[in-house]
């Protein structure tokens, strides 16, 4: 559920109703911004924050979704695909920001199309260059080959996105049935595989003639600059464009309710009901109160229709609601997925309750301000980053020509009374509904698809806009030159204080001081490796319940103690520990701490609530074989590590060793194995570390438990069966799941950096050998990548990607080509190590900008038990790698030997397919690992 904060998708937060001075101080921080207008159009608004040296550029151009016309709908987002396809002067964007260790990328809504790169200080002007450049001369570029290429990734998005997922139809469903036919908001983001298929070079720059101008864009700048440098060269690079028509605003175009009905088959386990309401843009005086009753109604473990119907009444799984305010429109939604053997009827009901209890009283003034209070915390965190400021900062310029328009946004919400709560509830939430129900495909019946309607298409043609071809710049820089970098500027890890509380639990503490936020985490070795023989889940099942109440304390209650100070808590369980972690603003931290203790030293394990969060975790392992991606995380590690070893069994458990499960196992293995020993406080922000310090010895000083700390692991008992293809069949699948893992050392092995470097060129960025080939070369999936996951002991590095069924195949031939190159005819070159040795010494101060990022590197520290000088000496280790070691560990990293592969999809399609393309030995397994021994096996392969 979002409340009301558009640009940031925030909650906002206050304690105790305010006064109006009260209010304006609690509107989130004030940014230091300058905004401008260029004589062609451009807006530019310019925030420096000299925190680390990086600077962020995002240009927004207000075009998105509702721009296009029915018969042409996804083309705002195919358009933003096309933009990175190079022009005359720079054949590929991606590889000139690569070195500079820029992560680029950008987002399409139903209003909007933003663009930003996040890049070395240093090569500020060459990002400048670039999204100009593109401006000026990407039309003249735009051929045949590239269209058809990046429309193949697009629908794979889709399938990806929408038809490759349970219930990944509803949106389309619910948009059709708030909006009437040829309305903007009628269609998703995404479109259809049929316009996609019929859409044009023609409509392509037909579309570009008429959004991509500077008039109709806004540039921001965030992060370490000089402005006055800064500005010479956005005049030097955007100035000589060409302005188009400056658009006109946008009019409201509000739906009446009108009643619907739609039954959808798909193929998931449980069914799941919706209702759909139009509602308001989100500059309507109602837009705030609809938020809030969002939040009332449906929204966290303290919302109405969550207690009664997750809680309660254990009638549904989850419960949530929204309301989607946009620029012209929106709408408000309402869903609950139904518990095994639940009714959806009973699930209605209590809606059709909770509604009328709102529309006819007012909602509690703590329920409202339980909600302002999800933090202004909310609100800083979507701001810690320079990456967040900017998207807020160009987005607000750009749709309301305010940049900190997100302060408006907070006012608007603080003024929510709860009689405005209760009032739009009656003018809204009427009978007359869109009624949606997913339930599960009957044997043999198809998934209903739902593709958007409208109009016949006739080509776009771009309004009173100049042809593209026809704006050309004006005089101005050498745009076959690409700008070097400037003088780079300093960068020196934070210091952190370590210290020990009584009870031996270490800490670490970073003070970070741009913004009043705090970030506190707890690391116990206590993991789903440590799972007692036949008893598989009960450390996942333990972590659910540590936030469900205290001693003291219901679970309701804690929830809403926590919702008042703002403090937002995650608990997670892993491999080899469980993770707890709170995120508050820096005056509620105090009170925020003693919550926290009392969860970690006093869990309630309340026999009720065992029972709803066992059948929770019951209920996602009976959800969990509708998903491709959920099959491959459960096969992979089960026939690389065997259900002997730790790492073999799937974190969630079995459904057999789940229902066997009772509240005793629980509380055993939380005595057993949770405790101080080996655990780990990482603490970021604005903090004093002495004062911390005491803090803490207070709150968790006295923690004491019996548990054995981390314990080692066994090697892997599991060898990889060269030429191997283990298959999960996913009848109908319209994308296959390809996943490679081989065993690798731990963190602190020899070879860490050499690894690092090599992973990055192989398949660790965007432009690496593996995404360069199956994306940009093939267009066969929507993105191709590889990573290490490093554990307590033996780790795994992992080759992921998902690919359209009928090119499964051949997707794992190139796969198997790229990393058999790398250890034999296509060796790593001194070219390839260089770049990715700059682009992660370039890319290493980001990581931290931010508490949760600063965190992140603390705890890896901790985890690893790493020197005291790891961050401070990271980037001269970096430095010495040499492509010698680089190619010597990724060769063994990738061998053929020790790699293990998997496909998960419909094997009817998928086997002919791998067969043809020279794999063999093809094992036939379940989602668990478990070998399909009325299969016939082969043992020729031609692949590794």
């Amino acid at each position: 559920m979002r409340v009301a904060v558009r640009v940031l998708a925030v909650i906002i937060a206050i304690l105790t109703s305010p006064a109006r001075a009260a209010e304006t101080d609690r509107m989130g921080p004030r940014l230091p911004v300058e905004a401008y207008e260029l004589p062609n159009g451009l807006k530019v608004v310019l925030h420096r924050d000299a925190s680390v040296p990086r600077v962020v550029v995002a240009v927004a151009y207000h075009v998105g979704a509702r721009n296009e016309r029915a018969g042409r709908t996804g083309f705002a987002h195919f358009f933003e695909h096309m933009m990175f396809r190079g022009t005359r002067n720079v054949p590929n964007y991606d590889i000139p920001l690569q070195e500079t260790g820029a992560q680029s990328n950008a987002f399409t809504t139903e209003d909007l199309t933003v663009y930003h790169e996040t890049v070395s200080s240093e090569f500020l002007e060459r990002a400048l260059y670039l999204e100009a450049e593109r401006l000026a001369f990407l039309p003249e570029a735009l051929d045949q080959a590239k269209f058809d290429t990046e429309r193949e990734v697009v629908k794979n998005e889709r399938r990806q996105g929408v038809d490759n997922v349970p219930y990944g139809q509803v949106e389309e469903a619910i948009l059709q049935g708030v909006f009437p036919k040829g309305h903007p908001y009628s269609w998703s983001v995404i479109g259809s595989m049929r316009d996609l298929d019929r859409a044009s070079l023609a409509d392509l720059r037909s579309f570009f003639a008429e959004f991509y101008h500077p008039a109709n864009a806004t540039l921001c700048l965030a992060g370490d600059f000089d402005p006055s440098r800064a500005k010479a060269l956005i005049g030097a690079y955007f100035g000589p464009l060409s302005p188009g028509p400056r658009p006109a605003a946008p009019s409201r175009r509000l739906a009446t309710p009108r009643p619907a009905s739609v039954e959808l088959a798909d193929e998931v386990e449980l069914p799941r009901i919706h209702w759909a309401w139009p509602t308001v843009d989100e500059d309507h005086p109602d837009s705030a109160p609809l938020g809030l009753l969002a939040g009332i109604l449906a929204s966290g473990e303290t919302s109405r229709l969550y207690k009664a119907l997750v809680r309660d009444l254990r009638l549904a799984k989850d419960v949530d609601s929204d309301d989607s305010p946009k620029e012209i429109a929106g709408y408000f939604t309402l869903e609950a997925t139904a518990a095994e053997g639940k009714s959806i009827e009973d699930i209605e009901a209590v809606f059709r309750k909770e509604i009328g209890r709102l529309k006819a009283e007012a909602p509690s003034p703590q329920e409202v301000e339980r909600l302002k209070a999800g933090a202004e915390t909310g609100t800083y965190a979507g701001l810690t980053t320079a990456h967040g400021r900017a998207v807020a900062l160009a987005t607000g310029y750009a749709s309301k020509g305010d940049p900190e328009h997100y302060r408006v946004e907070l006012a608007r919400i603080f003024r929510v009374t709860p009689e405005d709560v209760r009032r739009v509830a009656r003018k809204y939430l009427v009978d007359e509904k869109v009624r949606i129900l997913v339930r599960p495909a009957r044997p043999g019946e198809p998934k209903t698809t739902v593709e958007p309607v409208g109009p016949d298409p006739a080509p776009h043609v771009a309004g009173d806009a100049a042809p593209a071809a026809a704006r050309k710049p004006a005089p101005g820089p050498d745009w076959t030159k690409l700008p070097g970098p400037s003088e780079p500027l300093p960068f020196l890890a934070p210091k952190y204080v370590q210290a020990s509380l009584s009870n031996g639990v270490r800490v670490y503490i970073a003070p970070w001081k741009t913004l009043p936020l705090v970030r506190l985490s707890l690391f116990v070795p206590a993991g789903t490796g440590d799972d007692p023989a036949g008893k598989s889940g009960v450390a996942h099942l333990m972590a659910r319940l540590l936030d469900q109440g205290t001693a003291g304390r219901t679970a309701t209650e804690l929830s809403e103690a926590y919702e008042l100070l703002g403090a937002s808590v995650r608990v997670g369980s892993g491999a080899d520990e469980t993770s707890l972690s709170v995120a508050v603003l820096a005056r509620n931290f105090r009170p925020t701490l003693d919550l926290f203790a009392e969860m970690v030293t006093r869990p309630r394990f309340d026999p009720k609530d065992f029972d709803r969060e066992q059948a929770q975790q019951l209920a996602d392992l009976l959800q969990g074989p509708t998903q491709v991606n959920w099959m491959a995380r459960r096969a992979l590690p089960a026939i690389m590590f065997g259900r002997s070893h730790p790492y073999g069994n799937p974190s969630d458990g079995f459904p057999a060793t789940v229902r066997a499960l009772a509240l005793e196992d629980v509380r055993a293995f939380h005595a057993a194995h949770f405790g101080p020993k080996d655990a780990v406080l990482v603490v970021a922000g604005d903090v004093d570390p002495d004062a911390l310090i005491k803090a803490l010895e207070r709150a968790l000083g006295g923690w004491r438990g019996s548990n054995p700390g981390a314990r080692p692991r066994p090697a892997e008992s599991a060898r990889p069966e060269p030429g191997v293809v283990y298959l999960v069949d996913k009848p109908d699948a319209v994308q296959s799941v390809i996943r490679l893992g081989r065993h690798w050392a731990d963190r602190r092995d020899p070879r860490y950096m050499a690894t690092l470097v090599g992973n990055h060129l192989t398949g660790g960025d965007f432009l690496s050998r593996l995404n360069k080939n199956l994306r940009e070369d093939h267009g066969y999936t929507y993105g191709a990548g590889s990573t290490f996951d490093f554990r307590r002991g033996r780790s795994v590095w992992g080759v992921a990607t998902s690919v359209r069924a009928d090119v499964t195949g051949a997707a794992l031939a190139e796969i198997v080509k790229e990393l058999d190159g790398i250890g034999g005819g296509r060796p790593i070159t001194e070219e390839e190590v260089a770049t990715a040795r700059w682009a992660e010494a370039r890319s290493f101060p980001e990581a931290f900008e931010s508490p949760s990022g600063i965190a992140a590197e603390l705890a890896e520290l901790a985890r690893f038990g790493l020197p005291a000088d790891e961050l401070e000496s990271f980037l001269p280790r970096l430095e010495r790698v040499s492509a010698e070691e680089v190619q010597r560990a990724m060769a063994e990293v990738v061998a053929p030997s020790g790699r293990y592969i998997l496909v998960v999809g419909d094997r009817k399609a998928v086997e002919p397919q791998l067969r043809n393309a020279g794999f063999r030995n093809i094992r036939p397994i379940t989602h668990d690992g478990s070998p399909i021994r009325d299969e016939p096996q082969t043992h020729t392969d031609e692949h590794g």
